[in-house]
This record gives structure tokens, sequence and C-alpha cells, in this order.
């Protein structure tokens, strides 16, 4: 790799016209051969280019629904309760549409519907399908893209073959939606493509209109400078020199129109709805945020950034570690930083309400968030002395094989990599639930909590997903039944059991107690019961250790105890000692299943060691040292 890459490029572009000639040939070709998909939230977007193309302004109005109905002939339905709604002078005449200050609209932004209604008003003129307008303006942020690669190679060949790497990545799925993730995505790489490229008015103005579609995005805005003085970093001309670039002028203007453009969409929300962005309001929850999601997004085995581009990954990887010692620093601040926006980027997404959302194969989200891994990986093959192409034909021949994997299944099937692992290595695959809950029933819908969700081949369940707060648990086993055996935890309190699902009678006794032949004897380190009306509620713990003993019938074995109860502030896990042997830390608040060790058939008891992590007075009124409160004891 060159150390000091010069500001400029070293010789200058060829001629755009060959690159437009073949990609104009490529979009016709894609055209004619293609029907396109309604397919993304198309009723939305669909009206809201009618309603821009037939009077300037995106207020949805009922002539743009009448206009909509020989063009959706699938969505009449669903037009005609939007009309009745709106009759109405409903708030919310149907899912997906607000009654604004100037009327019914979208609750998207109209940025992408806004573009695509001047294709929509050629094509209509054309006496064409108007609604491929969709995939006219898809491809031609591929031509965009084109022609800002022509900027980084300086050569048509490689132009194309990195705009065929974009379609690879993702591009190819969704060119065909009406949906923007291809103009988010294109746009996005190719403004970062030309702020490192020099040309920041230029890069600027391709991430503005990436962000006013998906506004997080306008991040790249800051983050586009600051990658590119990384990637050009010149050791010779000191740090002071270096940062000096991000403060150029034509720098900060292409920033400024990168952040204006952004601007618009939620300056017309407030506007129209009193807050920057109503879709925010209505379909997206905080408390929807976990790292389950934030892994799921990255890595998940069915739609996962993973499976859109695991070739790109590679390559960054191999180069890292091959890089020189003198630009292994450089390369790592490089790859950290684009890997940081992608994370900023996924971030606010992890909010919405529908994570199993209607994908080709990759998240429609992860598609256009993995977008700074793409530039970087062609800023390298750009880099690279030796064997670029070589490179460059190993990375396609990856992504071309992940393009026909993502192809091969809907949002609400199983992908073959994800069937592959769960039937041979099931415990390496523990899914967000809604992924793993539509997919295996073939539906989108609610979760059912007293459900059982499976995976099975020819009646052998391989995964199952139960709800650990099922109010019907004797539904999964019948009464005095439980669910045996390993179970994990995942997020909103549901768990996973990997093969078939085992059953076993369950003993619950609640401190102090004793029922048919069972007892639990508390011993030293435990306060007195607590009354809930008249019944025992449970115990707290007192002081740093506590001790019980758990006898049962000679005619009982059990394998499995589980500890349920409360921490006091504090306090989130115990050590756990079961006749001598030490099982570590456990949290006992969820229910949590402890292996009994093995002992012989004349052992019909349990001595449990309790050790707390921090107990201490709850307050002045109250001196004892307390940690746990104990509701009760399972067996199994």
């Amino acid at each position: 790799m060159n150390p000091n890459p010069p500001l400029q490029p070293s010789r200058p572009a060829p001629s755009p016209w060959r690159l437009l000639l073949i990609m104009l040939v490529l979009m016709l070709t894609m055209l004619a051969s293609s029907k396109g998909e309604l397919a993304g939230d198309a009723q939305e977007y669909a009206l809201l280019t009618i309603a821009v193309a037939n009077h300037g302004s995106p207020d949805i109005r009922a002539g743009d629904i009448d206009d909509a109905r020989p063009l959706m002939p699938g969505f009449g339905p669903s037009l005609d309760a939007l009309a009745q709604g709106m009759r109405e002078g409903r708030e919310v005449p149907q899912p997906g549409f607000y009654r604004g200050r100037d009327g019914v609209q979208a609750i998207h932004f109209f940025g992408y519907s806004a573009m695509a209604a001047l294709p929509y008003t050629v094509l209509k003129a054309l006496h064409l399908p108007p609604l491929k307008c969709y995939q006219v303006l898809n491809l031609s942020f591929v031509l965009v893209l084109g022609l800002s690669l022509l900027r980084l190679f300086r050569s048509t060949p490689k132009a194309l073959a990195g705009a065929a790497l974009f379609m690879l990545c993702g591009g190819y799925l969704y060119w065909r939606w009406s949906s923007p993730e291809v103009v988010s995505s294109a746009a996005l790489l190719a403004g970062l493509v030309w702020f490192s490229c020099g040309a920041p008015l230029l890069g600027g103005l391709m991430i503005g209109i990436a962000a006013m579609q998906n506004p997080t995005i306008v991040l790249a805005a800051g983050a586009a400078p600051l990658l590119a003085c990384c990637l050009r970093y010149r050791r010779d001309a000191g740090l002071r020199a270096n940062l000096m670039t991000l403060l150029q002028p034509r720098v900060l203007l292409g920033v400024a129109l990168g952040v204006g453009l952004f601007a618009l969409g939620p300056l017309h929300n407030l506007r129209q709805f009193g807050i920057p962005s109503i879709i925010a309001k209505v379909g997206a929850a905080p408390e929807l945020i976990s790292l389950v999601r934030l892994h799921s997004l990255y890595f998940d085995l069915n739609q996962g950034m993973i499976v859109a581009i695991p070739g790109v990954l590679l390559l960054l990887l191999w180069l890292a570690l091959r890089a020189a010692p003198g630009q292994r620093l450089a390369q790592a601040g490089a790859l950290l930083l684009a890997g940081l926006l992608t994370m900023a980027f996924a971030l606010p997404a992890l909010s919405i309400g529908n994570w199993n959302s209607g994908a080709a194969g990759v998240m429609r989200y992860a598609f256009w968030c993995a977008m700074p891994l793409v530039f970087l990986a062609l800023w390298r093959l750009h880099e690279a002395p030796r064997r670029p192409m070589l490179l460059a034909a190993v990375l396609g021949a990856v992504q071309l094989g992940a393009m026909a994997n993502a192809h091969s299944y809907g949002h609400v099937e199983f992908s073959p990599l994800a069937k592959w692992v769960m039937r041979h290595a099931p415990s390496l695959y523990n899914p967000e639930p809604e992924i793993f809950a539509e997919r295996s029933t073939g539906a989108e819908g609610m979760m059912d909590p007293t459900r059982v969700y499976t995976y099975a081949v020819n009646g052998v369940a391989f995964k199952s997903m139960v709800s650990l707060e099922n109010p019907h648990p004797e539904l999964l086993c019948g009464k005095n039944n439980m669910v045996s055996g390993k179970m994990t935890r995942t997020t909103g309190n549901w768990a996973y059991v990997n093969g078939a699902m085992a059953c076993g009678e369950v003993v619950r006794v609640a401190p102090p107690a004793a029922i048919l032949g069972q007892a639990l004897l508390l011993g030293m380190g435990w306060s007195v019961p607590e009354l809930s009306n008249g019944t025992v509620a449970g115990v707290w713990s007192e002081g740093d250790t506590s001790t019980m003993v758990i006898a049962y019938g000679p005619e009982r074995q059990f394998k499995q105890l589980s500890l349920t109860g409360t921490y006091l502030e504090g306090n989130s896990r115990t050590r756990v000692r079961i006749n001598g042997v030490d099982l570590g830390w456990q949290a006992l608040q969820a229910s949590t299943l402890l292996a009994i060790p093995p002992q012989g058939e004349s052992v019909h008891s349990l001595t449990v060691e309790l050790h707390h992590e921090a107990p201490h007075s709850p307050g002045p009124q109250d001196n004892r040292k307390l940690a746990l409160f104990l509701r009760e004891a399972q067996l199994r």
C-alpha cells in the first residue's frame, strides 16, 4: 500500500461517456426484462409519488387514489379502506397514513417519492407502466454511483466492476422494489467515494439525498471527511496539517449541503405533524433496542448484514492482517471508523416494531448500513499495488454466492444456512424471537406466549422457543409438568430449547413449606418469612451466606433445581453450591435451571449454599443485610 497517497488523483479520469453508454444499455436491458415489484411499503410510496406528480404536493387526495387503482390492481381493498377513512375525517385513515396540516400524507419521508415523480410522469406520457418509475430511479442512482467510481478508479472497466460489486452486495436483491433501499445505499456509497476523492460538494449532495429517506445517514456527512482524512493521511505533513483539511471551505460546504438536504424531511414533518418524524412516533419504541437486535442486524443467518457482504468482510480482514507494519494503525483506524459508522446508522433502527420486516434476503436496514464497509473494500482494492483484479474476482465470486443464497428464500422462511446450523449445531444460533417465530410458522403475526415455536424436519424437532411468562405453562407439557433440559434465554422473556423439548415433573416448594413428602428447610442466613394475603410470599436472605436443605421421598430422583427470587438493588447474581459442588455465579431472578450434581440413589436431599454478591441494608429503618428475596424452589 502507498503510505502517502496524493491528495489529488495522479491522473485524470477518462471521459464518462463510454461508462454512461454501457450502463444505460445495461439499465434498459434490466428494465425491459423485469416487471418490477410493488414491494416495501408500496402503497405509501406509490400514493406519495402520484400525489406529487398530479399536484406537486405530498398530500393525498381522492383523485390520487382513483389514479392508483388501475396501476395497483392487487391493492383495491386497501385503497378502498384508505378512501373511506379519509372521507370520515379520521386522524389515521389507515395504518401507514396520517392526517397532517395540509391533508392526509403517508408517514414516510417524501423525498424518494418526489424524485420518482419525474420518471413516473415521463413513463405515463410514453404510455409505459408508470410505476416502473421506481426501478428507473433505483438504477439511475446505480449509474450515478458508477460515475463516482470512475473518479476513484480512473478506469471504465474498474468502475463497472465496482458498480457490479454494489449490485452483488444487496443491490441485486432490491433494485426491483418500489422502496428507497437502492437509492439510499447507492447515494451513500457515492457520497463516501466523492468525499474521499476530493469532491466534497458532490459527496455532500449524495449523502443528503440518501439521508432524506433514512435520516441517520446524515451522520455520514460529518464522518465522511474524517474517513477521507484517515485514508489520505500524509505522514510527512504532520497531524495538524492533515486535520486542517477537514476545515477547508469546500469540505464544510459539502457537509452543510448534506445536512441541509436531510433537514427537509424533518422540517416538513414538523410543519405537518408538529414533530420531526411521524414514522418514529407511530412505528418505533426505544424499549425494543437491545444487544440481541444489534447482534441480529449484523450476524443473523437469515437477514443480517453477514448475508449480504461476507466477501467484503473477509477481504477487509485479510487485507488488514497483511498490511505493512507502518500501515496497520491507519488501516485499523479506517476500519474502526467505518464499523462505528455502520453502528451509528443501525442503532435507531433497532427500535422498529416489526423486526422481521419484509426483506429480500438481507434486512433492508442492514443493506444500507453496510455501505461504509463496502466503500472501504473498494478503496482498498483501489490502493492494492498487486493482484487487485484477482482480489476483485475472488470477492465477486463470494458475493455472487451470497446473492444466490439470499434470493432463494422469503422473509418468513429460514435461509439454507440457518437450517443447516439448526440441524447440526442449534446452540450456535439463537435468533431474535420475532425472526424465529414468524419463520418457523411461515407467516407474520403477533407472537403468542402460550405457543411453542419449533423448527422441525420430518417431525423431528431441532430447536424450539418458549415464553418464560407463559400464562398457561401446563399447555407445554401437561399439568404439573414443565419444560426440562437446558434453556437459553434471549430477549423479551423468550428462551430456546435445543433438540426435542423434554418434559418432567416439577415439585414447587415455597419457603418454608412441606408438601407431599418434599420439604424446604431454611438454615442459617435467612430472615423471617413475609406474608401476602395471609400466605407466605417468600423470605429474604440475611448476611453473606444462606443455606437450605431440600428433602424428598426415596422414590424420587431429580436432575435440575431452579430458585426463583428477586434481588435487592446492587445484587444481580449468587454463588451457588449444591451438595458441596460449586456451580459458580448464577442469576436467580430468571428461574435459572441448575444442574443437580450426580448423587447416589440413597441420597434424598440437597444441601444448597448461597453466597451473596453485595448484601446491604435496604434503608435506615432496617439494619438487616439483604440480597435475595427467595420466592420458591423447583425440582425437576
